[in-house]
């Protein structure tokens, strides 16, 4: 099997972590909707799986998203793209992918780290 370097490593969360979103209207950070609650299934550092009760428009060339979550300590408002959606009997299951001119990889890695230490702390 060959090796995809644009494959990313993903950190299942459970029990699955809150977050909000919000819409963001071409790109204008004046023009974002209100909160909506979901929350974040597994995640990379190039993007998240999500869930949320919204039916929420794929790969809009109009329409961003911001995803807005805490891991450990570090609060993330990233923006981002529904790549894909799939509905199921509660709702609908996302596919996010960061913009990639957002620098948060080394943070997302280093913040999971203490996430899970305090996780296997908690058991």
């Amino acid at each position: 099997m060959r090796y995809n370097r644009h494959d990313y490593f993903r950190y299942q969360f459970e029990p699955h972590l809150p977050a909000t979103f919000r819409l963001q209207l071409n790109n204008e950070e004046k023009k974002l909707s209100n909160e909506g609650q979901c929350e974040i299934l597994d995640i990379s550092t190039g993007g998240a799986k999500f869930f949320a009760f919204f039916d929420l428009p794929v790969r809009s060339e109009k329409l961003a998203l911001q995803l807005i979550f805490t891991i450990h300590e570090h609060v993330f408002e990233i923006i981002g793209n529904v790549a894909w959606k799939k509905a199921d009997e509660r709702g609908f299951h996302y596919g996010f992918d960061f913009d990639e001119g957002q620098q948060v990889d080394a943070i997302i890695i280093d913040e999971l780290k203490h996430y899970t230490r305090k996780m296997k702390e908690a058991e």
